[in-house]
């Protein structure tokens, strides 16, 4: 890995997902939510995470049910976990694809398939910034789609940092 990508990539380098427990369990209103996320992502796309969710795109994820519906207007545990795997996925994939790649964890607790993600899409950031990590070859297409969402936000940073307009930009 040339410097030059390695500097460019070392904000990303930063990020990790936070783990199922750093995750509030007291239930968050939506404005939290959108507050939560926004940091959770902010090392992985700077600025540019404020089009990545808002109000109206979760109202949307409760009708098209890729998430449950809050309660009392607050967001669990779980549902905060769904919707931070969803911001990373959609970067990659349809809300079609991400409804069908979230259900192959049926069976699976949220808890489960956060834990799963986060591990996996830490080692994707990690590889990609230059450490030597070993990815595991992908066994899924949740795992071809968290690999596709982490080189995605690389793609995304190179081309911000060589002045060429991104998808987001």
């Amino acid at each position: 890995m040339t410097p030059d990508i390695k500097d460019t990539l070392a904000p990303i380098s930063r990020f990790r997902p936070v783990s199922w427990e750093q995750i509030p369990d007291l239930g968050l209103y939506m404005d939290q939510v959108v507050t939560f996320i926004t940091r959770v992502y902010e090392p992985l796309y700077g600025g540019d995470i404020h089009g990545y969710l808002s109000p109206s795109m979760i109202n949307n994820y409760v009708k098209s049910q890729l998430i449950p519906r809050p309660t009392g207007k607050k967001y669990s545990r779980e549902q905060i976990a769904l919707l931070t795997m969803i911001v990373a996925l959609k970067q990659t994939c349809s809300m079609e694809d991400i409804r069908k790649l979230l259900a192959c964890g049926v069976g699976r607790s949220v808890e489960g398939l956060y834990d799963a993600f986060c591990l996996q899409f830490s080692q994707v950031i990690r590889a990609m910034c230059g450490d030597t990590v070993s990815i595991a070859a992908p066994q899924s297409a949740l795992d071809f789609a968290i690999l596709a969402s982490g080189y995605s936000a690389g793609c995304a940073a190179l081309l911000k940092a060589e002045g060429i307009p991104g998808q987001r930009s």
